[in-house]
Protein backbone atom coordinates (compact mmCIF):
# COMPACT_ATOMS: atom_id res chain seq x y z
CA UNK A 1 0.00 0.00 0.00
CA UNK A 2 2.83 2.37 0.91
CA UNK A 3 4.65 1.56 -2.31
CA UNK A 4 1.54 2.40 -4.34
CA UNK A 5 1.25 5.77 -2.58
CA UNK A 6 4.94 6.50 -3.19
CA UNK A 7 4.61 5.45 -6.81
CA UNK A 8 1.52 7.74 -7.26
CA UNK A 9 3.28 10.63 -5.54
CA UNK A 10 6.31 10.18 -7.80
CA UNK A 11 4.09 10.08 -10.90
CA UNK A 12 2.29 13.27 -9.87
CA UNK A 13 5.61 15.08 -9.26
CA UNK A 14 6.94 13.89 -12.61
CA UNK A 15 3.81 15.16 -14.43
CA UNK A 16 4.04 18.55 -12.66
CA UNK A 17 7.73 18.88 -13.52
CA UNK A 18 7.11 18.06 -17.22
CA UNK A 19 4.17 20.51 -17.31
CA UNK A 20 6.32 23.28 -15.79
CA UNK A 21 9.15 22.60 -18.30
CA UNK A 22 6.69 22.73 -21.22
CA UNK A 23 5.34 26.09 -20.08
CA UNK A 24 8.85 27.51 -19.75
CA UNK A 25 9.73 26.16 -23.19
CA UNK A 26 6.65 27.78 -24.79
CA UNK A 27 7.20 31.13 -23.09
CA UNK A 28 10.91 31.16 -23.82
CA UNK A 29 11.87 31.94 -20.22
CA UNK A 30 15.53 31.28 -19.76
CA UNK A 31 15.89 28.92 -22.73
CA UNK A 32 18.40 30.06 -25.35
CA UNK A 33 16.91 30.52 -28.80
CA UNK A 34 13.29 30.80 -27.63
CA UNK A 35 11.18 33.83 -28.34
CA UNK A 36 9.12 34.80 -25.30
CA UNK A 37 5.42 34.02 -25.63
CA UNK A 38 5.70 32.73 -29.20
CA UNK A 39 6.21 29.03 -28.54
CA UNK A 40 9.05 29.17 -31.13
CA UNK A 41 12.48 27.89 -30.21
CA UNK A 42 15.45 27.50 -32.49
CA UNK A 43 18.25 25.03 -32.24
CA UNK A 44 21.86 26.17 -31.66
CA UNK A 45 22.67 26.36 -35.39
CA UNK A 46 19.60 28.52 -36.14
CA UNK A 47 20.42 30.75 -33.17
CA UNK A 48 23.99 31.28 -34.46
CA UNK A 49 22.64 32.16 -37.92
CA UNK A 50 20.23 34.73 -36.44
CA UNK A 51 23.00 36.33 -34.38
CA UNK A 52 25.30 36.40 -37.42
CA UNK A 53 22.64 38.16 -39.53
CA UNK A 54 22.01 40.70 -36.76
CA UNK A 55 25.72 41.50 -36.51
CA UNK A 56 26.05 41.95 -40.27
CA UNK A 57 23.13 44.40 -40.58
CA UNK A 58 24.47 47.67 -42.05
CA UNK A 59 24.48 50.64 -39.71
CA UNK A 60 23.85 54.18 -40.86
CA UNK A 61 27.02 56.28 -40.88
CA UNK A 62 27.20 58.86 -38.08
CA UNK A 63 25.93 62.33 -38.92
CA UNK A 64 28.63 64.80 -39.87
CA UNK A 65 28.16 68.54 -39.49
CA UNK A 66 30.25 71.52 -40.59
CA UNK A 67 30.28 74.85 -38.82
CA UNK A 68 28.93 77.91 -40.57
CA UNK A 69 29.87 81.42 -39.58
CA UNK A 70 28.07 84.73 -39.69
CA UNK A 71 29.11 88.29 -38.83
CA UNK A 72 27.79 91.84 -38.43
CA UNK A 73 29.82 94.93 -39.40
CA UNK A 74 28.82 98.59 -39.10
CA UNK A 75 29.86 102.07 -40.14
CA UNK A 76 28.43 103.85 -37.09
CA UNK A 77 28.79 107.49 -38.23
CA UNK A 78 26.99 106.76 -41.49
CA UNK A 79 24.45 104.29 -40.06
CA UNK A 80 25.39 101.46 -42.42
CA UNK A 81 25.13 97.77 -41.56
CA UNK A 82 26.71 94.82 -43.34
CA UNK A 83 26.27 91.14 -42.55
CA UNK A 84 27.15 87.64 -43.63
CA UNK A 85 25.81 84.14 -42.96
CA UNK A 86 26.61 80.58 -44.00
CA UNK A 87 30.35 81.16 -44.44
CA UNK A 88 32.78 78.28 -43.82
CA UNK A 89 35.29 80.29 -41.70
CA UNK A 90 35.13 83.05 -39.13
CA UNK A 91 37.68 85.14 -41.00
CA UNK A 92 35.68 84.78 -44.22
CA UNK A 93 32.46 85.77 -42.48
CA UNK A 94 34.09 88.94 -41.15
CA UNK A 95 35.44 89.89 -44.60
CA UNK A 96 32.05 89.32 -46.25
CA UNK A 97 30.25 91.43 -43.60
CA UNK A 98 32.73 94.31 -44.01
CA UNK A 99 32.45 94.14 -47.81
CA UNK A 100 28.64 94.12 -47.51
CA UNK A 101 28.85 97.22 -45.34
CA UNK A 102 31.07 98.97 -47.90
CA UNK A 103 28.81 98.00 -50.81
CA UNK A 104 25.93 99.65 -48.94
CA UNK A 105 27.86 102.93 -48.65
CA UNK A 106 29.92 102.41 -45.51
CA UNK A 107 33.31 104.10 -45.45
CA UNK A 108 34.80 103.03 -42.12
CA UNK A 109 33.17 99.61 -41.68
CA UNK A 110 34.12 97.75 -38.50
CA UNK A 111 33.45 94.14 -37.60
CA UNK A 112 31.18 94.14 -34.53
CA UNK A 113 30.57 90.42 -33.96
CA UNK A 114 31.15 87.07 -35.62
CA UNK A 115 29.67 83.75 -34.51
CA UNK A 116 29.54 80.10 -35.49
CA UNK A 117 26.46 77.87 -35.60
CA UNK A 118 24.21 80.48 -34.03
CA UNK A 119 22.65 83.89 -34.47
CA UNK A 120 23.64 87.53 -34.27
CA UNK A 121 21.61 90.58 -33.28
CA UNK A 122 22.15 94.33 -33.50
CA UNK A 123 20.30 96.24 -30.77
CA UNK A 124 20.09 100.04 -30.95
CA UNK A 125 19.35 102.55 -28.17
CA UNK A 126 19.25 106.35 -27.95
CA UNK A 127 22.95 106.60 -27.10
CA UNK A 128 24.58 103.25 -28.00
CA UNK A 129 24.21 100.10 -30.03
CA UNK A 130 25.27 96.55 -29.23
CA UNK A 131 26.00 93.63 -31.54
CA UNK A 132 25.82 90.28 -29.81
CA UNK A 133 25.48 86.57 -30.57
CA UNK A 134 23.84 83.45 -29.13
CA UNK A 135 22.78 79.91 -29.93
CA UNK A 136 19.34 81.24 -30.95
CA UNK A 137 17.91 84.57 -32.09
CA UNK A 138 16.25 84.99 -28.70
CA UNK A 139 19.54 84.48 -26.85
CA UNK A 140 21.38 86.95 -29.10
CA UNK A 141 18.59 89.54 -28.70
CA UNK A 142 18.47 89.13 -24.91
CA UNK A 143 22.24 89.58 -24.60
CA UNK A 144 22.13 92.65 -26.85
CA UNK A 145 19.18 94.22 -25.01
CA UNK A 146 20.81 93.59 -21.64
CA UNK A 147 24.03 95.35 -22.68
CA UNK A 148 22.22 98.22 -24.40
CA UNK A 149 19.89 98.95 -21.47
CA UNK A 150 22.88 99.37 -19.16
CA UNK A 151 23.99 102.42 -21.15
CA UNK A 152 20.95 103.79 -22.97
CA UNK A 153 17.16 104.03 -22.78
CA UNK A 154 14.78 103.00 -25.55
CA UNK A 155 16.68 99.96 -26.81
CA UNK A 156 15.15 97.96 -29.64
CA UNK A 157 16.18 95.17 -32.00
CA UNK A 158 17.40 96.59 -35.29
CA UNK A 159 18.68 93.46 -37.07
CA UNK A 160 19.03 89.69 -36.58
CA UNK A 161 20.61 86.94 -38.65
CA UNK A 162 21.47 83.26 -38.16
CA UNK A 163 24.08 80.88 -39.51
CA UNK A 164 23.31 77.28 -38.45
CA UNK A 165 25.69 74.34 -38.91
CA UNK A 166 25.19 72.36 -42.13
CA UNK A 167 24.82 68.58 -42.24
CA UNK A 168 27.24 67.17 -44.80
CA UNK A 169 26.62 63.46 -44.16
Amino acid sequence: MKSIRLWCLGAVLLVLNISSYAQDYEQGSGIAGCQAGSGVCNGPQQLQQQQSVQQQAPQAPPEKWESRWGAIATDEPHGVLGSSAGISTGEGAGRVAINDCRIKGGIDCTLQVSYANGCGALVVGDKVFNANWGATVDEAVQKGLSMCKKASPNCHVYYTTCSPAVRVQ
